[in-house]
């Protein structure tokens, strides 16, 4: 189980689905989300529909994954990865049960958080 660090001390738990986690589209990116999310689907209709489907699922999980695992994966297992999975767009947030604290990714995938307080 993964935790992120809230300055009070308190390791917030990331185990989805999480109360204490989520994600964040800024809405000058959400058209760029919805487009790039929907071109993925297409193009993995597409691969699977010409017999591409395992080369596509590779590329898009990852040459780490077991080929076993793919089997196990219909069309909608695959298009709701594609749907949740963070963009170039989405900010991960957390928040802190202990003290109400938020943190939020300063820009996507940076792994560099701004803190935000309770008053």
């Amino acid at each position: 189980m993964r935790t992120f660090p809230c300055r009070c001390g308190h390791g917030i738990e990331i185990v989805a689905p999480s109360r204490n986690a989520g994600y964040l589209i800024m809405d000058s990116d959400v058209d760029l989300s919805i487009a790039d999310r929907e071109a993925a689907v297409r193009s993995f209709l597409q691969a699977a529909q010409q017999g591409r489907r395992r080369e596509w699922l590779t590329d898009f999980y990852g040459e780490s994954v077991p080929q076993s695992r793919f089997d196990a994966k219909d069309e909608a297992d695959v298009i709701e990865d594609i749907l949740s999975r963070q963009d170039s767009w989405t900010r991960l947030v957390f928040r802190c049960p202990e003290c109400g604290r938020m943190y939020v990714e300063r820009a996507p995938k940076t792994g560099e958080y701004r803190c935000y307080g309770e008053e």
